[in-house]
């Protein structure tokens, strides 16, 4: 594609697809996908994109536009990259190049996270009028499409456009024009609002950086708390943590994100002082960094002194101590456990009175323990006596064959596929879920379901019946576009059904 748009200081890549279309005069959403990606299947994601190679591609080398360079200057991928571990943010740099299937979200955590993306883009406009006035036209700057930054730390409050993140027109991108956007009164914004888009706006402008392992990331919240006066000989003093992070942040903010700490153990500002085994959001750092470090911090520092730990007593594999011969406390103890085992099981054996043995085991004599325990295992599952599954399979058989002798004269309707004949029945989902126990209704399907070539051939007789009926002319191409069907998706044994009818 010739003359691709330069992307603008802070533009979303998004937002550089979208203007391209414009210049191109392009209407048509799945004529753009073909010119700037060669495949109609791409899905238009504002935040953290795919198929940036091609796109990379389209630049000469001296603009310095590598995938690289797109991905850390125009999407939202340096939100999230210094807290995941390093292995995966360069498969997340990978995947964006080319093509994730969703893997991006997934692996980044925005998909399960607490912090819930905003729903409708975003603009300052304030802004827009220097948009205009410096480049003709307008463009969605990725800073004002993040949550928690909810005003533009220049001017005022961010308003809503009209244009949704995940709407039913998924490969379709929007640009920024005037005819989308209102020009209402400006909003007071909290000082929470502007503290939080000024870290933002730092950490979107940060250079691409290793990122800090989970253990990494553990040692130097454990180190922070102790800066802070947090702590009580090796615990954290998570109580203060508390009631500093509210007397910083107010209430409201916090509630409106989910971060207010609330006294349970999950509680996220508690985990984040404990060893990571996840990753934490932008926002919760902010938080966190915000209420012990002061406003006199940067991004830039904490991820140097994070790297910077080498965690200590990190155990990285059980001891074996099968080496070594038993001594004769050691022989009494797992005698007494093995007692606990033929009685209870594993699983039980810890909650009637074997816990601290169970303790005493693992710590001095673990490499058996878990070969025991794998001896003994029992299943915590119980067979469900209440259904009566052979009667239960009849009853679901003469269900499904009066539905079939019922659709036998009828040539209209949807293929006649497993789905359609359980939607048929009802209860769906207890039929789905237990078809291991109702071998007679898998046996009905087997037999009966529709495939696709049966389907299409239905739907050429019945089209090439209404056509005879108002005695129209039996053309190939009228046939196949009042079936629905075309040059590409019809089947072989359709289209010699086809040949021989005409």
């Amino acid at each position: 594609m010739l003359n691709f748009p330069v992307p603008y200081p802070d533009e979303l890549i998004y937002s550089t697809v979208a203007r391209a279309g414009v210049h191109m005069g392009l209407t048509s959403p799945k004529q753009l996908l073909d010119e700037v990606f060669a495949n109609r299947k791409v899905i238009a994601t504002p935040d953290l994109p795919c198929h940036l190679g091609r796109i990379s591609g389209l630049y000469p080398e001296s603009l310095k536009l590598d995938v690289k360079n797109i991905i850390y200057k125009h999407t939202l991928f340096p939100l999230y990259a210094p807290f995941v571990p390093e292995e995966r943010r360069i498969q997340c740099l990978k995947w964006m190049a080319g093509q994730s299937k969703g893997a991006v979200h997934l692996a980044l955590g925005v998909a399960a996270s607490r912090i819930k993306q905003i729903r409708f883009l975003r603009y300052c406009p304030k802004c827009l009028e220097t948009q205009l006035d410096h480049y003709g036209e307008y463009y969605w700057k990725r800073g004002w499409q993040v949550t928690g930054a909810d005003v533009c730390q220049h001017h005022a409050r961010l308003k809503k456009s009209h244009v949704e993140l995940h709407s039913r027109h998924r490969h379709q991108f929007f640009d920024l024009a005037p005819h989308k956007h209102d020009d209402l009164f400006f909003i007071p914004s909290s000082t929470e609002e502007f503290r939080v888009a000024i870290r933002i706006d730092e950490l979107l402008n940060l250079p691409p950086i290793k990122s800090p392992s989970f253990e990494q990331w553990g040692a130097y919240y454990k180190s922070l708390a102790e800066d802070a006066g947090c702590t009580k000989g090796k615990n954290v003093l998570h109580d203060i943590i508390f009631e500093k992070v509210i007397s910083n942040w107010s209430a409201g903010w916090l509630k409106k994100h989910g971060l207010f700490p609330i006294d349970s153990n999950s509680c996220w500002l508690k985990s984040i002082f404990r060893k990571h085994r996840k990753s934490f959001s932008y926002l919760e750092h902010i938080v966190t960094l915000g209420t012990l470090l002061g406003d006199r911090w940067n991004f830039r520092s904490v991820f140097k002194e994070a790297l910077s730990l080498t965690p200590k007593n990190i155990v990285t594999c059980p001891v074996d101590f099968s080496a070594h011969t038993p001594c004769q406390e050691t022989l009494d103890i797992r005698k007494s456990w093995e007692v606990f085992l033929k009685e209870f099981g594993v699983k039980k054996a810890r909650s009637s009175g074997g816990a601290a043995i169970y303790a005493w085991l693992y710590r001095n004599d673990r490499a058996w323990l878990m070969k025991i325990n794998g001896q003994h295992r029992r299943s915590s599952r119980s067979k469900n006596k209440r259904v009566d599954w052979t009667k239960r399979d009849q009853n679901v058989l003469k269900k499904l064959e009066d539905i079939h002798q019922s659709s036998l004269e009828d040539f209209e309707g949807p293929r006649r596929s497993r789905n359609w004949y359980l939607n048929q029945l009802g209860a769906k989902a207890t039929i789905e879920t237990n078809l291991s126990k109702l071998p007679l209704a898998v046996n009905f399907f087997e037999k009966n379901c529709e495939d696709i070539p049966s389907y299409q051939i239905r739907r050429l007789a019945l089209t090439i019946r209404k056509l005879n009926s108002a005695k129209e002319s039996l053309q190939r191409w009228k046939i196949l576009r009042l079936a629905g069907l075309s040059d590409e998706r019809i089947c072989a044994e359709a289209e010699l059904y086809l040949k021989h009818m005409r």
